[in-house]
């Protein structure tokens, strides 16, 4: 029990701690609505919103297709995934790897994760959204190619 009161205490940067809180607060709501599913049969992902940005412009928004990347994902369907979405994956896998290498270092004391490389991250993952962004803008507006149809 000392043990992990001394783990407990450990602290990770300020930045990764930040993340690291939100990240469980995001395998939290991930647990929740698959409990909601197994619990009530209700599939959150199932339910489906009109996109604003669409309705507006008619052109498709940063995060389109990343509904339909995560049912894919969940399916495993890898290859829809990427073509729906192409940074989902990055961002799973560099969520993965960022909660699991925190998780270690503070409760086993294995590792020490660098401070901050996880904004790094977020801001290449940006750049992803953005990129997939243009290419499909360029897609609808040049060659009348609807990726959200």
């Amino acid at each position: 029990m000392n043990v992990l009161k001394k783990a407990c205490k450990r602290r990770l940067g300020n930045t990764d701690e930040v993340m690291y809180e939100l990240g469980l607060v995001a395998l939290g709501i991930c647990l929740a609505a698959v409990l909601l599913y197994l619990c009530t049969g209700i599939n959150i992902l199932s339910f489906s919103y009109p996109c604003l940005f669409n309705r507006i412009t008619h052109l498709c928004c940063p995060g389109c297709g990343g509904t339909r990347a995560v049912r894919a994902l969940l399916r495993g369907e890898i290859l829809t995934c990427i073509y729906d979405y192409p940074p989902l994956l990055y961002g799973v896998a560099v969520y993965i790897i960022f909660m699991t290498r925190c998780t270690l270092y503070k409760y086993f004391a294995v590792g020490r994760p660098d401070n901050g490389v996880v904004v790094k991250h977020m801001y290449i993952f940006l750049a992803l959204i953005l990129l997939q962004w243009a290419v499909k803008l360029v897609a609808q507006i040049a060659f009348g190619y609807y990726w959200f149809l």
